[in-house]
């Protein structure tokens, strides 16, 4: 803002300073709405619908996940599951226990998964 000020003052009179104020004045216009951008681009991804529903000692997960495919993964570590998908999309959910992934399926933008209650001689299980 100095910066700009200081322009200001030197170039107030004459056609140079119009103009000099005009790109100075547009630049902030464009670079207020590109951080505005990226400020609610970020904002939506915690909008994304997440549904997780217990089934005895299975968990059921149904979670809207922006792709592409590639970059759709799940990790369980102990009591959290990690969701990460495209436009560094990334979640951590608290499960209610210890559990293993038995299987996911990424189809259309949506992610499906099971997982399994973790018992103490149980390894860590591959998804199917």
């Amino acid at each position: 803002m100095l910066l700009v000020f200081s322009l200001l003052m030197r170039f107030e009179r004459g056609l140079l300073g119009i103009i000099l104020t005009a790109i100075i004045g547009l630049l902030g216009f464009y670079w207020f709405r590109e951080l505005r951008k990226a400020i609610s681009s970020y904002k939506a991804h915690e909008k994304l619908p997440f549904e997780l529903v217990e089934e005895g000692d299975m968990i059921v997960i149904t979670a809207q996940v922006p792709g592409p495919e590639s970059e759709v993964s799940l990790k369980v570590r102990g009591r959290k599951l990690f969701v990460r998908g495209g436009k560094g999309f990334k979640k951590a959910v608290k499960l209610p226990y210890p559990a293993v992934l038995l299987s996911s399926s990424y189809i259309n933008g949506v992610l499906h998964a099971k997982l399994l209650r973790r018992t103490g001689s149980e390894q860590e299980l591959t998804p199917r």
